[in-house]
């Protein structure tokens, strides 16, 4: 079996590094700076699968590339559009919101915005409604127009080149011009589509009000049974403050074990011994030895 040529491996290695550099390789000046015969080389590029080996091409400008050489941005460098920008902006449906580089009233409209779910639902509510009464007000106003009053719609203009060759001449001559017109029919109708959605999306969002209100009812509710199902397992009843001994008295018939003087200490300082001696003194009118047999006596009866 012959002996591989070294040269074989070497012609390899020089294209691929070529390659990886992104530059164009020429068979014929590889072939003679190798001293080789040119269908050799390519011989050896087939049976080998050179190309196989090349580095894959990343997506953009490749190593070494002078696409942007003698360009300049907006701001007269060479280091790209500043961050934020907004050059390749169309419509501006789709850009990419930037706090920082928002208006005065951009911010304040941000900062005023309701996040929590009911008031979102309003602020929403609010805007349809306007939209709502906007459209209703346009439809009468075209239904009120004559019939055979037109609107435009859109203006084409076709034109052409200004001459040709010697007889070229600057700028451009028009040619046709197309108007697209509406009738005040077609116009409600568009009115009426845009009207139908509007509503639909105010009918969704009182639906949604509605579950969230019925939501919060059923909270509350389940609050109270939480509560009373605490009340029986511990026998305190959390009330309005009791103002008289009477007053702790009452709680006590109905069935409470304990009674919380809170709110009335800021009001009177001494409220806890005065009520507990004004109890003491109901108890003794009632002919009670403790204040603990008055514990749901009330309910006995």
């Amino acid at each position: 079996m012959p002996k591989r040529s070294e040269k074989r491996d070497a012609a390899k290695a020089e294209y691929l590094a070529r390659k990886g550099r992104g530059e164009l390789v020429d068979l014929r000046e590889l072939a003679e700076g190798l001293g080789v015969n040119y269908q050799t080389l390519r011989n050896w590029k087939s049976a080998d699968e050179w190309e196989k080996a090349e580095p894959k091409k990343k997506r953009g400008g490749q190593p070494g590339n002078r696409n942007s050489a003698g360009h300049k941005n907006a701001a007269g460098s060479h280091k790209g559009a500043p961050a934020g920008n907004h050059n390749a902006e169309k419509d501006g449906a789709y850009s990419t919101i930037f706090f920082d580089a928002l208006s005065e009233a951009e911010r304040e409209l941000v900062m005023n915005t309701p996040v929590g779910s009911r008031a979102a639902l309003e602020h929403e509510m609010q805007i349809l409604k306007f939209r709502e009464h906007r459209i209703l007000t346009k439809i009468i106003e075209y239904e009120q127009a004559p019939e055979d009053e037109l609107y435009l719609n859109s203006v084409l203009d076709m034109r052409q080149p200004a001459g040709r060759g010697d007889k070229k001449i600057d700028g451009a001559r028009q040619q046709m011009g197309m108007y697209s017109k509406d009738s005040a029919f077609a116009r409600v109708l568009k009115l009426q589509d845009a009207l139908y959605k509007v509503q639909g999306r105010i009918a969704k969002i009182a639906d949604s009000l509605r579950a969230l209100e019925e939501n919060e009812k059923r909270l509350e509710l389940e609050k109270k049974r939480l509560e009373i199902l605490r009340m029986r397992a511990t026998g305190v009843v959390e009330t309005p403050d009791p103002e008289t001994g009477e007053d702790a008295a009452a709680f006590m018939l109905c069935g409470a074990k304990a009674v919380m003087v809170g709110t009335a200490n800021f009001t009177d300082p001494f409220a806890c011994p005065r009520i507990i001696r004004e109890l003491d003194a109901y108890c003794d009118r009632q002919k009670v030895q403790r204040a603990q047999e008055l514990v749901g006596t009330l309910a006995e009866y």
